[in-house]
């Protein structure tokens, strides 16, 4: 009997071609990249307009005062806004006003004339350091009265007073300003001058 002999495998055929060569990844996600190019800094621009355009655009913001002294009066937007009239509430029975704050309060006149003027809640700045505050009246548990409006309203003429209460830290002493701004005036609006 003869050995065994286990035969070679055989030789794979070399290929005559190199195979073809895949393509690269920027090749493969071309058409993602020409979307991302196109559409990245579009959201830039319609997100920044937004943002833009509630701010800045369409005169969105009061942002031009007239300072109106004491006792003054002054006409805006066709209504006459004026003398101010302000002081610090000292009974607060019935009132929630938190400890270490005082509630300031400012009667504003309106004369709307026979059109009506519309304008938003007054806000308080203190004059020495900026800081602005907004209305308190439901926040301390004072009703809502149609003799004491708290903003102008187009479809009330005449004559009539808006009631405009503030909490402020107790120790805090003024000038203050009550800040008025009616919406037809653009951004312009009145800043009366109180120290109550």
């Amino acid at each position: 009997m003869g050995a065994m002999t286990i035969p070679e495998p055989p030789l794979p055929a070399l290929p005559t071609e190199a195979p073809p060569k895949a393509p690269s990844w920027w090749r493969r996600n071309r058409l993602a990249l020409i979307a991302v190019a196109i559409l990245l800094p579009a959201t830039v621009v319609v997100i920044g307009g937004q943002n833009w355009r509630l701010i800045y655009a369409f005169d969105a913001r009061p942002v031009h005062p007239i300072v109106v002294e004491e006792k003054d009066t002054a006409e805006l937007a066709g209504a006459a806004f004026g003398p101010v009239r302000s002081g610090v509430i000292e009974d607060l029975s019935g009132l929630d006003v938190p400890e270490g704050a005082k509630l300031i309060v400012a009667g504003i006149p309106v004369d709307s004339g026979a059109e009506g003027v519309s304008c938003r809640q007054p806000t308080l700045t203190h004059q020495a350091s900026g800081r602005q505050w907004t209305l308190m009246r439901y926040e301390i548990g004072a009703d809502y009265n149609d003799e004491e409006p708290e903003y102008c309203s187009s479809e009330e003429t005449g004559s009539y007073e808006l009631i405009a209460p503030f909490v402020v830290p107790e120790d805090l002493e003024g000038p203050f300003w009550v800040d008025v701004w009616p919406q037809d005036a653009g951004g312009t609006f009145l800043r009366f001058s109180i120290d109550p």
